[in-house]
């Protein structure tokens, strides 16, 4: 699985284009006290398989891997947090990111 470095996060939104499962999503509003003027990403952990093809695309670093214990019963997806408000990312439309 992929986790975020919220305090490395520019909000440059290129690892959400380079994500085939929609995995990556931006925060609909920026944290309080965050010292980015953009909203960072998110990792929506329901959907992320652990392809990391979003790794490579951070111009900072701020996305790494983290492995899942072996036993099935420690798994955080067992027990997802909250799921954060987010904000869609039309990633499909004509001349949206330039990638279809």
């Amino acid at each position: 699985m992929v986790a975020i470095v919220q305090d490395d996060c520019t909000g440059c939104d290129l690892c959400i284009t380079h994500c085939p499962f929609e995995a990556l999503l931006p925060l609909k509003v920026n944290p309080e006290g965050r010292k980015r003027p953009k909203r960072p990403v998110v990792v929506i952990e329901q959907n992320c398989v652990g392809c990391l093809s979003c790794i490579g695309s951070c111009p900072t670093d701020a996305l790494h891997e983290i492995s899942l214990p072996p036993i099935s019963l420690e798994s955080p997806l067992l027990d997802p947090a909250q799921r954060p408000e987010t904000e869609p990312f039309n990633r499909w439309k004509k001349r949206e990111t330039r990638w279809a």
